[in-house]
């Protein structure tokens, strides 16, 4: 566990120098280049000597679903989101409100196992259930998805798997807050843009109706 201090902050980048990153919708995780924000810091939390999670900056934890990113491929590119569960630990005292659709205590969906490569400060985080957090590319949808799939046959496939853990000071108060307001204003604008085309289909719809047949 050297990687991965408890309580420390980490950032972990791709083989595509780009981060794992906590989407402003709080249950999303992509890929980033910005490793500044706040949305790129993950807090590590031991679980046991072999396994850790790690919680984003909304409080959520990274987490192993078994909701496929892609409609009709079950076997492959399973989605990975951020998931708010209670206790995570019998001995951390503070609960938090159990919002996500998986129950019970501590859930192994949100456990991962560090396995460290040959290549310094590089990891490949497993599931108990033997697959691997892993970055995409391609065209859409893969895109900047992260998924967690199982390993592929050894050579250059892997290096989708590998992520490399950087440790880093956690957010200070001032970017928090510059983060928080930049989400804020980011949802608020989508919120805008997709409030006005409603509008627009509406008129389109009216005047369409107000034409009379000949």
């Amino acid at each position: 566990m050297e990687l991965f201090p408890n309580r420390s902050t980490v950032r972990l980048k791709s083989y595509r120098d780009k981060y794992l990153f906590a989407e402003t919708d709080e249950e999303s995780v992509t890929q980033s280049r910005d490793g500044s924000t706040r949305n790129s810091y993950w807090t590590v939390e031991i679980v046991d000597e072999d396994c850790i999670s790690l919680r984003s900056c909304y409080g959520k934890y990274l987490t192993a679903s078994n909701k496929p990113s892609i409609p009709g491929m079950r076997a492959r590119y399973l989605k990975v989101t951020q998931t708010r569960l209670g206790n995570p630990n019998p001995n951390y005292s503070t609960m938090t409100v159990d919002d996500s659709s998986i129950t019970g205590k501590w859930n192994s969906a949100l456990q991962w196992l560090p396995l460290v490569t040959e290549v310094s400060s590089e990891v490949r985080l497993k599931t108990h259930y033997g697959n691997y957090l892993q970055s995409n590319k391609g065209p859409p949808p893969l895109g900047n998805m992260v998924t967690h799939d199982l390993p592929r046959k050894e050579g250059p496939m892997n290096k989708r798997i590998s992520w490399k853990v950087e440790l880093v000071e956690p957010p200070s108060v001032e970017l928090t807050q510059s983060d928080s307001f930049k989400s804020r204003m980011t949802l608020y604008a989508k919120t805008f843009v997709s409030e006005m085309h409603k509008g627009k289909e509406k008129i389109k719809g009216s005047a369409k109706g107000m034409i009379k047949k000949p």
